[in-house]
């Protein structure tokens, strides 16, 4: 082997260890110090709004539903979700859940005392909610660090601590923005129907004044009302 095809081999042996190290930095996060940037980021939250991708997976992986659109959420925990093509809005406030149909001019109204298995009130985790809140509510541990597009994320994995909520939620993973300190993306397994949801947020803008009328249930005229 001569000296040039030697060189050329040391140079490409050098990208390889470059790029393989460059894709999975080791940087090392105590939890504590994790916590409290998710809770200087929950304690200056007024609202976000975010393009949002969701996709629901069965127990063998097999996509069983995808749609995107805008998501909103302000202060309080209160989330509009805004399918793209205008016919279905997600309406999360505090006690209920509302899933509203324009092609059919309905609808469903969920009470949250009565179905606790609904998996919205997890999407607020990240947002309003405070590390330490999470870490009250739930086993908290870092699992590693991941390059999602243009955002280096910390994936923490929440485990419920009490068994009621672990009978509705197996587990939480969430990829925070090391950046805004706010979730890249929400990974929800839910207990009850097997499913996992799978949330990624991006186009993500913080803290702007959001018009309140996006958290009113106030739907068109004509429209039939189903309380479960």
């Amino acid at each position: 082997m001569n000296k040039a095809t030697r060189a050329l081999l040391a140079v490409v042996s050098l990208v390889f260890t470059f790029s393989a190290g460059a894709e999975m930095p080791t940087i090392d996060w105590e939890l504590d110090d994790a916590v409290r940037q998710i809770d200087r980021q929950a304690d200056d939250f007024n609202s976000a709004m975010a393009r949002v991708s969701f996709v629901m997976t069965d127990l063998d992986g097999n996509r069983v539903r995808s749609h995107s659109g805008n998501g909103f959420i302000n202060e309080k925990g209160d989330i509009r979700y805004s399918q793209d093509g205008g016919n279905r809005v997600l309406l999360l406030q505090r006690s209920t859940v509302q899933d509203y149909d324009k092609s059919t001019s309905t609808v469903d109204q969920y009470s949250l005392s009565k179905h606790k298995d609904r998996i919205e009130p997890y999407y607020r985790l990240g947002f309003s909610i405070a590390g330490r809140d999470m870490q009250d509510r739930y086993l908290t541990t870092i699992i590693g660090e991941q390059q999602i597009g243009d955002a280096r994320t910390l994936v923490l994995e929440l485990t419920p601590k009490k068994d009621a909520e672990r009978a509705i939620v197996g587990k939480i993973t969430l990829w925070i923005d090391q950046a805004s300190w706010m979730p890249r993306r929400q990974e929800i397994a839910s207990t009850h129907n097997g499913m996992t949801t799978t949330l990624d947020f991006t186009n993500m803008a913080r803290n702007l004044q959001l018009n309140p009328d996006l958290f009113d249930d106030d739907w068109p005229r004509g429209t039939k009302r189903n309380r479960h």
